[in-house]
């Protein structure tokens, strides 16, 4: 039942009628309160409520006494459901049933809109994470408690009592008392704690909207411009939403909102019950497959290594009838596609979820995911939490991104509620021109190298813009080589695209994690085979990050978007679902899951997550485990892809833009190219210094040891791979016409709305060039990258892997060659800025150097800036230098000079 505040009269008349309840087609039916059991229930119940409290009305309280349930709800509207909830007075109260005290519910907070952009997204279940909430009465208020439920112990040992004192609870607020059933008990209590900042969102928008510029740009709450909004009670869940604004003394630009001195939000706060913990018992987690886990800490274990205990997170999926070899779902989970997705995209997703059937099947579980279309039911509200909703938004400044929704129970990792939020940005055509060369070499958005991106909230959309950027890289080398019209290509493909896309979030919502070396299961034969991949997917995985798979004309090429799910797709969800006969217990079904998941050595179900790509500070060693490349050869492929962009950035003034279409369409098109530079050339640095990682056991079938040096071979090619498309003299050039038309088209609006300029109305191909260098350069010299490689002569031969020697050497003479050789009069900018660039990285590496340095890199940072200084005093006695040449050539030398005469004063 929904009441909004200004529909008092209605409000009344359905209070009495009783609150009408929608269901699933397929999902469990509770008796709605309305219902006539319902109501003969709640009618015996009222009788003997208001007997006691007649008897209590013919005496007036005294002062200072909680008043009767009876009298506080007189005039007030009453909704029933999982609590019964009281509006009166503008006010919301909750009532608490005795057997409802001290009992552990579910508590989420969501906001009911978004920002327009910024990341603040309207149904984003990960603002905070569901937690468990406890009433506890205290006097004349309750307190509605956070327990903590990390720490565990048998409730039956003197454990129990040792980690309650260990611990502390949190509190999400104090109650009042408002009125109280003596009959039976129970209490009625005030909600205003849920119009403070209960998930502290004031520091979410501060962080968003942040300049470092402005130090009064944050976002505070403002309590007295906030106030109820509407209320809903459901047989599961109750939710009530405040209307809660925050302001700023100086806000910052926030076009998305009419003034952004004041942000007003609506945010909705679920109360729920939680899965009967008695019904469900979790699964260990194992490295060796990608679940998310939820994390405890077990102390009555003592003989184990360590006391961490891992569930992972997923549904009670059973079959209804386990002696047959299939049968239906107990419970199937029934997804609910909202009324705001356009028409045509309903089939793409809709196949994407029912695709997930099938390795539920293979474990003998049928009908286990259904779909249906939103009921034509004014009364169906997507709040009632048994409805898992696909939800589609518009947003300003996102580039596009989907998102899964998980609710799980946070004392046993059992997901009971998901859905998917798809931005409306993810298939249009061109949406991506706003992060032109501002994606990082991983997919993910970086605002600080393009000023025309916004920024995003700390929340991960990560394979948005970068999954986008894969669509937009077919449609625009389909189009160079074969002709036709980008975006009516993209509109063809995008429905192919979105389902990749869905099938890979859906994977989220039964507790998949991204697997990022799925790409090395198949070979170039095998993603080319058009067969093979229409029945294995271009990567064994939907939960990877796969590029469009595109080749140079004239070659063999697959499906172009992961559309089927892979091998390791099907092994993760039996692996993670299947029951483990005559296991009562989590650790007994560990030697059969354990034996399940040796199977890791095999490259068809194989997995390696998130933490194995965090590579930019030199963290993931395993130059396998990427995003957006493709074959179990990425050297390879990457090297096809940078020549067939080469080959086709001369191609496009005769394409782009269109005829009466702006130059900013060739501006896109051109970034979208460039992007993949940056793209392969980072995959080629992660090969530097690189160790193979195996997650196998110790006795698992062809397993390896957990380290194995990449061999100095395939450093070498990676290398190249740099030294040819990164650090040459012959990298970056560019048809100077071509460069002329990349422009972005410029409009002028009353209010500024949609008017942020960029500073130049070109592209600096200096600026493109020196991120891209950066990003590997600052990767190959991380101090846990150089570390890595100090330590390599201790771990392998001489000659298996490279050294710190190598790095400095190959890196030397692939940034420096032309002083030696005589050519640098012929250097560019781009080649001549990153001399000045690195010599700065020398230098620091050897006055300076991060925490972390080996001795030995900065002995070789020394050497090499004194042998760049003999071959600048050789260059600068050259005759016929130009003055540019000779200007930087002196510049440099003055720089390297100085590194090697400075003198460090130490603090006394």
């Amino acid at each position: 039942m929904t009441v909004r505040p200004i529909a008092a009269i209605f409000s009344c008349f359905l209070a009495l009628a009783g609150p009408a309840v929608a269901q699933t087609s397929a999902g469990p039916s509770p008796a709605p309160s309305g219902s006539p059991s319902a109501a003969a229930a709640g009618a015996a119940a009222g009788a003997a409520a208001g007997a006691a409290a007649a008897a209590a009305a013919a005496k007036p309280p005294a002062p200072g006494d909680i008043p009767a349930y009876d009298t506080f709800v007189k005039d007030a509207v009453v909704q029933n459901g999982l609590f019964q909830l009281i509006r009166k007075d503008g006010k919301v109260y909750l009532r608490l049933a005795a057997d409802q005290m001290d009992k552990d519910y579910l508590q989420t907070a969501v906001p009911k809109n978004g920002l327009g952009g910024y990341g603040i997204l309207a149904g984003d279940v990960f603002e905070q994470e569901a937690r468990v909430v406890r009433f506890v009465r205290t006097g004349k208020s309750v307190a509605m408690i956070w327990p903590h439920t990390r720490f565990l112990a048998d409730p039956n040992t003197p454990l129990a009592d040792a980690v309650r004192q260990s611990t502390a609870d949190s509190l999400l607020g104090i109650a009042g008392i408002v009125a109280e059933n003596k009959a039976d008990k129970a209490i009625v209590i005030e909600l205003s704690p849920l119009l403070g900042d209960v998930i502290d969102f004031g520091n979410t928008l501060s962080e968003v909207t942040k300049d470092p510029t402005n130090p009064l740009g944050g976002y505070h709450l403002d309590q007295q411009r906030s106030y109820f909004g509407v209320s809903k009670a459901f047989p599961k869940n109750v939710v009530v939403e405040v209307n809660q604004t925050f302001d700023s003394l100086k806000p910052s630009v926030v076009d998305t909102v009419v003034d952004p001195r004041s942000i007003q939000m609506h945010m909705a706060y679920n109360f729920a019950e939680l899965p009967d913990a008695t019904k469900y018992m979790p699964r260990l987690e194992d490295d060796r497959v990608g679940y998310f886990g939820d994390a405890h800490i077990a102390f009555d274990h003592p003989e184990r290594m360590n006391n961490y205990v891992r569930y992972i997170m997923r549904w009670n999926m059973k079959a209804s009838d386990p002696s047959k070899p299939i049968s239906p779902a107990v419970q199937p989970i029934v997804y609910t596609l909202s009324n705001g997705i356009p028409t045509e995209y309903r089939e793409p997703i809709r196949s994407a979820i029912l695709a997930w059937n099938a390795p539920f099947e293979k474990i003998g579980i049928s009908d286990a995911v259904k779909v249906q279309d939103q009921p034509n039911d004014p009364n169906f509200d997507p709040d009632d939490i048994r409805y898992n909703m696909i939800r589609w938004l518009t947003e300003s400044n996102s580039g596009g991104f989907a998102e899964a929704q998980l609710t799980w129970d946070p004392r046993t990792g059992q997901v009971f509620r998901s859905g998917v939020m798809i931005d409306s940005d993810l298939v249009r055509f061109g949406a991506i021109q706003y992060h032109l060369l501002g994606i990082t070499a991983d997919g993910q958005e970086d605002p600080d190298h393009d000023t025309r991106l916004a920024q995003h909230s700390y929340i991960a959309h990560n394979d948005g813009p970068g999954a986008k950027a894969q669509m937009m890289y077919a449609a625009i080398t389909t189009a160079l080589m074969d002709g036709g019209n980008t975006a009516d290509i993209a509109r063809r493909t995008s429905q192919e695209y979105l389902h990749a896309v869905v099938l890979h979030e859906v994977g989220h919502d039964f507790g998949l994690e991204h697997n990022f070396i799925g790409h090395m299961a198949y070979s170039t034969k095998d993603v080319q085979n058009k067969a093979f991949t229409a029945r294995y997917g271009i990567a064994s995985s939907v939960m990877e990050y796969n590029p469009a798979n595109v080749w140079p004309k004239g070659m063999s090429t697959g499906t172009v978007e992961q559309s089927v799910l892979g091998p390791y797709d099907f092994h993760a969800i039996q692996w993670g679902y299947q029951p483990v006969p005559n296991a009562r217990t989590p650790q007994d079904e560990v030697p059969t899951l354990s034996r399940w998941a040796s199977n890791w050595t095999d490259p068809r179900y194989r997995f390696a997550s998130d933490e194995d790509v965090a590579w930019f500070n030199g963290h993931a060693i395993d130059p396998r485990v990427h995003q957006f490349v493709l074959t179990n050869d990425p050297i390879g492929w990457c090297n096809s892809q940078l020549g067939l962009v080469e080959s086709l950035l001369p191609k496009l003034d005769q394409r782009f833009p269109a005829t009466e279409h702006p130059y900013e369409e060739e501006r896109m098109a051109f970034g979208i190219l460039a992007g993949k530079v940056s793209a392969c050339t980072s995959d080629a640095s992660h090969w530097i210094g690189g160790e193979y990682l195996s997650r196998s056991r110790a006795g698992d079938p062809h397993g390896q040891i957990p380290l194995t040096p990449v061999a100095r071979a395939d450093e070498k090619r990676a290398f190249a791979v740099l030294d040819r498309y990164l650090f040459s003299n012959d990298a970056f050039r560019y048809d100077p016409r071509t460069l002329r038309r990349l422009v972005y088209s410029e409009h002028e609006t009353f209010s500024s709305f949609g008017a942020v300029y960029a500073p130049r109305h070109d592209l600096s191909v200096a600026d493109m060039a020196a991120r891209f260098q950066a990003r590997s350069l600052s990767y190959m010299f991380a101090p846990l990258t150089l570390a890595r490689l100090a330590d390599m002569p201790t771990k392998a031969k001489p000659g298996e892997t490279m050294t710190l020697a190598d790095l400095f050497q190959w890196t030397q003479q692939s940034v420096f060659g032309d002083i030696a050789n005589g050519r640098v009069a012929q250097a560019t900018q781009v080649h001549r800025n990153l001399q000045r660039r690195y010599a700065a990285m020398l230098r620091t590496m050897a006055l300076t150097p991060a925490p972390g340095t080996p001795y030995d890199a900065q002995a070789m940072a020394r050497y090499e800036l004194a042998a760049l200084d003999h071959d600048l005093a050789g260059a600068l006695n050259r005759r016929g230098l130009d003055v540019q040449t000779r200007a930087h050539l002196g510049a440099l030398y003055d720089d390297v000079s100085r590194a090697l005469k400075a003198q460090r004063v130490l603090s006394t």
